[in-house]
């Protein structure tokens, strides 16, 4: 019954003591309790937090994937780094082999078994070309253990920044996880229609209309991926929303988009504020079916475009993917456009 109070928990203050005389003491008091409006006011603030928590969750799956991708990178470079000294210290074994088994280790020596001026003079050039050679073969493999302990080293920190970020997501699920918990509570504290009103900012459309809405949205003639995307945005209407989701049985808001352009070819990063950087900035005057809104800055939200002022999106915990009117969401940011 909205209007009326929702009573949370009955809680009991403690008894008030009156210094040291126990018969003095006060009757219990009971908590005031909140009303409908306070109740869907903390709704939507547990509602965005937990969409931040979530959104950053996201974005450190993203760099932890990147840093994996930075030790096999690395510890390719290495391992090449590695093949390239064994090659050197090969090379440079064959040489002084080569300068032992034609005795030329000093012009002396050469200068004694000369049978000729002209002999002497080759064995000569021939000990400098050995010698030449032999610096070029330590240069190189001198480079090739320094590449190679730069990319070691490379690896390592890659690691170790993975690491990191492994620990920190941990942190950050448990905290995603006690911001649902609370959501999930306080909600249960609303009636069905209390429920309905706080996820319906606006009176709900009748079906007709909303397919009404979905048939008579135009999508440009040159934006054929952006007609895909709506579709298949679409098709996942009345889906529950799951923080970390993106298909096809539930959805986070960025699993949403990045699932609908996926189909249409344009892969998009699963988190509102990377997705934030793709493609080009959009005013808000200038919006096309297909382009994405994004809420807050770092974006924590974003949303699919499909016009006629209307936007699709996987809200939050509770709800579903459902259509709603762009002027209905707060702290709209910008728009991208990626098709």
């Amino acid at each position: 019954m909205i209007g009326s109070v929702v009573v949370l928990g009955a809680v009991l203050a403690a008894p008030l003591a009156a210094h040291a005389l126990p018969h003095l003491a006060g009757p219990a008091v009971t908590a005031k309790p909140l009303t409908t409006a306070q109740v869907t006011a903390k709704l939507r603030n547990l509602a965005k937090s937990s969409e931040q928590l979530s959104e950053q969750l996201n974005q450190a799956k993203i760099d932890i994937a990147k840093a994996q991708r930075q030790v096999v990178s690395a510890t390719r470079t290495a391992d090449l780094a590695q093949q390239k000294l064994r090659t050197a210290q090969q090379q440079l074994a064959i040489s002084l082999a080569s300068q032992y088994k034609s005795a030329s280790f000093s012009r002396t020596v050469a200068l004694l078994s000369a049978n000729s001026t002209d002999n002497y003079l080759q064995t000569v050039q021939t000990m400098n070309l050995l010698t030449e050679h032999q610096g070029e073969v330590a240069t190189m493999a001198a480079t090739a253990i320094s590449t190679a302990n730069a990319a070691t080293a490379q690896a390592k920190a890659a690691v170790t920044a993975a690491n990191q970020k492994q620990a920190e997501l941990v942190k950050r699920q448990h905290a995603l996880n006690a911001e649902v918990t609370k959501y999930k509570a306080l909600l249960a504290t609303l009636t069905a229609a209390e429920r309905a009103k706080y996820f319906t900012p606006a009176p709900p459309p009748a079906q007709a209309t909303v397919n009404q809405v979905f048939s008579t949205v135009t999508v440009s003639s040159g934006s054929g991926d952006a007609a895909t995307a709506i579709q298949v945005a679409r098709a996942q209407l009345g889906k529950p929303y799951q923080w970390g989701a993106a298909g096809p049985d539930s959805f986070d808001c960025s699993g949403l988009t990045s699932y609908a352009w996926g189909h249409a070819g344009v892969s998009l990063p699963h988190s509102a504020a990377g997705q934030q950087g793709m493609g080009s900035s959009v005013a808000q005057s200038d919006l096309q079916p297909g382009d994405l809104v994004f809420f807050g800055s770092p974006a924590y939200h974003v949303a699919l475009y499909i016009g006629d002022g209307m936007i699709i999106h996987a809200p939050t915990s509770g709800d579903v993917v459902k259509i709603v009117s762009l002027s209905s969401m707060p702290d709209y940011s910008g728009a991208r456009r990626v098709g």
